[in-house]
C-alpha cells in the first residue's frame, strides 16, 4: 500500500501503524533484561519539551536528539544541513549560503514558526523574516554538545515563536571539553575554512574561546559568495558549592554576494550584503540540589545589516531616452533584550514543577522597509507554568500554560496536556494536546516598502511592495497527538513515532493588493511595471488548514561499532485554499549509516524530498511543482595518534548525486527571462584537525 492510499483512508493508516508499532513491541519484549545494557543507560535526559529536564522516553512531546558523535561523523560545514535528519523538517538550499528550514515545509519564505534556541536563548532576531540566519550565528559546530529538536506545537513553555516546534542547540560545558584544538578545511567551490578553539580549566573557572573564518564561492553562475568570521567566548564560574555563574558571548561579521543578474528593472541587481551581530548571554543557576534550581538570565543582542543597490531601467518618451535609476536596499538595525526568570522544584513526592517569566523588548531600524525613517519597537510578557504528577508508576501527567501579553494584542494562553503510559519497562504510549499561537512580525505588522521614482520624476510613487496591516491576527493551530516511544534491547536501539492532527487557523500569508494607479503619461511609459512589481499585505487567510501525519525515527545498532539513523514522514496537508497546503511535502526520509573499524569512522546519508510545491518569493498565480530528489551525502574520517596531538583527517561531500533543485524562486521566474539556475550543486571538502 503507498503512502497516499494510507493517507486517504485513515482506517488502514491506523491499522499499518499499529502492525509497526506491535512489530516493534515485540523486538523491544524479546529482550527485556538487556534494558540494563550500558546503550540504554545513556538514555538523553532533555530540556527542550518543558523545560523540566525529562529523560527522552517521558517527555510530553516527540524529541529528536542530534548528539555529537552525529554531528562529528557528518562532517558538515553548515549547522542547518543537520536539521534534514530530523523527522518532517523540510530545509531547502536557495543559494549557497542560505537554508531555509521549516517544519512540514510552512512559511519558508519567512520561516519564522520554529523558536531556535541557543543554550536556552532565543537565537532570531526580529529583522523583516524574523526567523534564524543560519549561516550568520555566532557558533561553531565544532561548540556544539546536541541539538533537541521539539516536533509539534510548544508554546507551553516557549511562547508565540514556538508555534510548530523547538530547535535548541545546546554549547558543550567548559569542563567537557578536551583540550584546545585547530583547524583547516579545503574544497571545491572555492571552500577555505580555518578554526581555532582555545580551553582552559581551572578549579572553579572555565573558559573557551572560538575563532572560525569560512569562505566559500557559493553556486556555480550565481551572486553568493560567501565570507564570514565569527568568534565567541564562554564562561563557567563555580560560585561556592550550589552556585554558578554562565556568560556567554559572540561575534560575526559576513559578506553574502545577493542578487540575480538580469531582472527586469533590475529589482533584484547584483549586491553585496553585509553583516554585524553581537551577542551577550549572563545565566546564573542555583541548584541545592537535583530537586530544584533558580535560573535568573539576561541577554542582549544586535545586528547591523546594509544591503544596497538600484534598480535602472530606461524609457523613451517620444524625443529622449531617459534613464530611470531607483534605490533600494534591506538595511536594518535591530536589537533584543530579554530577561529570563525560571524556578524548578519538588513541592511533593512524585510531583515536578516549574514556573517563570520572562520580558522582552525588541527594536528594528530599516528606513527603506518602514518608509517612515523612525524606529519600531514592541514589548512582550510572558508568565509559565508547567507540571510533572506520577499518578503511578506507570502514568504519567504533563500539564503547562504560557500567558502571553504582546504589545498590540490582548493576552493569550497556549495550553498543553498529555499523559504518558508506560505499558511495560522501557516502552510509552503518550497522548497529548497543545494549543499554539504565533504573533505577526513587526515587519509583518508594519512593512511599508515603497518604490519611487526619484526628484527627477517629484518624488513619484510607483509601486508599493509592502503595504502595513495593523490589524493582522496572530494565527492559531490545535494539535493532537498519539506518540509511542521504545527502548530496543534486542537491537540496542530507540524506536520513537508521532501520530497527529494539527488544525491551523488565521495564517499569515502575504497576499496581492490593488496598487495605486499611475498617471497616464508614466503608465504609457512604463506599461506594466506596477503588475510586474506587484503591491502585497500581510494579512489573515480564512480557510483551515488541517494536516495530518505520520513520523518515525528508528535508531539501532545491529552490529559492532556500527548504527543505523532511519527517518520517515507522511503527510497530508488539506485546506480549501490549495495554495496554504502546496507547501508540505507528502513524503520525506533519510537514512544514515554511522561505522566505525579501528582508527576510521565514516557516515553515509541518502535523503529523499517527494515532490512539493516549496518557494519562496511572492508571485500570486505560481503553480509550479518541484520534482523529487534524493541526494547522498559522505563523510570518511582517519583518527591519528600524534603523540600527545590527536589528529583527525576528513573527507566529506554533500549533493554527491549531482544538481537538483530544493527552493524555487518564484519571483525570479516572473522577473527574469532567463533565471539562473538555483539547484544545489555536489560540494567536496577535505579537513585536518588537531587537538593540542
Amino acid at each position: 500500500m503507498s503512502h497516499l492510499q494510507i493517507m486517504r483512508n485513515p482506517t488502514n493508516w491506523l491499522c499499518s501503524v499499529g502492525c509497526a508499532l506491535l512489530g516493534i513491541h515485540t523486538i523491544a519484549a524479546a529482550d527485556d533484561h538487556g534494558l540494563e545494557h550500558s546503550f540504554l543507560e545513556a538514555l538523553p535526559v532533555v530540556l527542550s519539551a518543558s523545560r523540566l529536564p525529562t529523560p527522552l522516553g517521558e517527555t510530553p512531546a516527540s524529541v529528536t536528539v542530534i548528539d555529537e558523535a552525529l554531528i562529528r561523523a557528518t562532517g558538515y560545514r553548515d549547522l542547518a544541513r543537520l536539521l534534514r535528519l530530523v523527522p518532517g523538517m523540510q530545509v531547502g538550499q536557495a543559494r549557497g549560503h542560505r537554508h531555509l528550514v521549516t517544519y512540514h515545509g510552512f512559511a519558508l519564505e519567512h520561516p519564522n514558526q520554529m523558536q531556535v534556541l541557543i543554550d536556552g536563548r532565543p537565537a532570531h532576531l526580529p529583522n523583516d523574516h524574523s526567523g534564524a540566519d543560519w549561516s550568520a550565528l555566532p557558533l561553531a559546530i565544532e561548540d556544539i554538545e546536541r541539538i533537541e529538536v521539539v516536533r509539534g506545537p510548544n508554546a507551553a513553555s516557549y511562547g508565540t515563536s514556538a508555534f510548530l516546534g523547538i530547535i535548541n542547540i545546546i554549547t558543550r560545558h567548559t569542563r567537557a571539553e578536551v583540550g584546545s584544538s585547530v583547524g583547516v578545511t579545503a574544497g571545491s567551490h572555492g571552500t577555505r575554512d580555518a578554526i581555532a578553539r582555545g580551553v582552559h580549566q581551572g578549579d572553579s573557572l572555565g573558559i573557551r574561546a572560538t575563532a572560525q573564518h569560512q569562505r566559500d564561492d557559493g553556486f556555480s553562475a550565481l551572486s553568493d559568495t560567501r565570507e564570514l568570521t565569527r568568534a565567541n567566548l564562554r564562561a563557567d564560574l563555580q560560585l561556592g558549592l550550589i552556585d554558578e555563574l554562565t556568560v556567554s558571548a559572540g561575534a560575526t561579521h559576513g559578506r553574502r554576494g545577493e542578487g540575480f543578474a538580469g531582472t527586469r528593472f533590475e529589482v533584484e541587481g547584483l549586491r553585496n550584503g553585509l553583516q554585524d551581530t553581537s551577542v551577550v548571554d549572563v545565566q546564573w543557576r542555583r541548584a541545592p540540589d537535583a530537586r530544584q534550581e533558580l535560573l535568573i538570565a539576561l541577554s542582549h543582542q544586535r545586528e547591523r545589516y546594509r544591503e544596497g543597490w538600484f534598480g535602472r531601467g530606461s524609457f523613451f518618451d517620444g524625443i529622449n531616452t531617459v534613464e530611470l535609476t531607483v534605490p533600494a536596499n534591506n538595511d536594518r538595525d535591530t536589537r533584543r533584550t530579554e530577561l529570563r526568570l525560571q524556578h524548578r522544584f519538588t513541592p511533593a513526592p512524585g510531583l515536578r514543577t516549574l514556573w517563570g517569566a520572562e520580558w522582552r523588548h525588541d527594536r528594528m531600524a530599516a528606513p527603506f522597509l518602514f518608509r517612515d525613517l523612525g524606529e519600531h519597537d514592541r514589548a512582550e510578557h510572558r508568565l509559565f507554568g508547567s507540571a510533572e504528577w506520577r499518578a503511578a508508576p506507570q502514568w504519567l501527567w504533563h500539564a503547562g500554560a504560557m500567558a502571553e501579553r504582546i504589545e498590540g494584542d490582548r493576552m493569550r494562553l497556549a495550553p498543553r496536556v498529555a499523559l504518558n503510559w508506560q505499558a511495560v519497562p522501557g516502552q510509552t504510549w503518550r497522548a497529548g494536546y497543545s494549543r499554539a499561537f504565533r504573533q505577526p512580525s513587526i515587519f509583518e505588522r508594519n512593512s511599508d516598502v515603497q518604490i519611487r521614482l526619484g526628484p527627477q520624476f517629484g518624488d513619484l510613487l510607483l509601486a508599493r511592495r509592502h503595504r502595513p496591516n495593523p490589524e493582522v491576527r496572530p494565527q492559531r493551530v490545535d494539535a493532537f497527538e498519539l506518540g509511542y516511544f521504545a527502548e530496543l534491547p534486542g537491537a540496542r536501539g530507540l524506536f520513537d513515532a508521532r501520530l497527529f492532527q494539527e488544525r491551523s487557523i488565521d495564517m499569515i500569508r502575504r497576499s496581492a493588493v490593488p496598487h495605486d494607479p499611475l498617471p497616464p503619461q508614466i503608465e504609457a511609459l512604463l506599461p506594466g511595471v506596477q503588475a510586474a512589481l506587484g503591491s502585497t499585505q500581510w494579512a489573515n487567510i480564512p480557510d483551515a488548514v488541517r494536516l495530518t501525519g505520520l513520523e518515525y525515527q528508528l535508531r539501532i545498532v545491529p552490529w559492532s561499532d556500527g548504527e543505523l539513523i532511519f527517518n520517515h514522514a507522511i503527510l497530508r496537508a488539506r485546506s480549501r485554499d490549495s495554495q496554504l497546503a502546496r507547501p508540505v511535502a507528502p513524503h520525506t526520509a533519510s537514512l544514515t549509516w554511522l561505522q566505525r573499524a579501528g582508527a576510521w569512522e565514516s557516515a553515509l546519508t541518502v535523503l529523499h524530498m517527494e515532490r512539493s510545491r516549496l518557494g519562496n518569493g511572492f508571485s500570486p498565480n505560481d503553480r509550479s511543482t518541484l520534482p523529487a530528489y534524493t541526494t547522498l551525502d559522505a563523510s570518511l574520517a582517519l583518527n591519528l595518534s600524534a603523540g600527545p596531538r590527536p589528529t583527525t583527517l576528513r573527507l566529506a561531500g554533500v549533493n554527491l548525486l549531482g544538481r537538483h533543485l530544493e527552493v524555487s524562486d518564484r519571483a525570479l521566474r516572473r522577473l527574469s527571462d532567463d533565471p539562473p539556475s538555483t539547484k544545489a550543486q555536489r560540494q567536496i571538502h577535505l579537513s585536518l584537525s588537531m587537538t593540542l
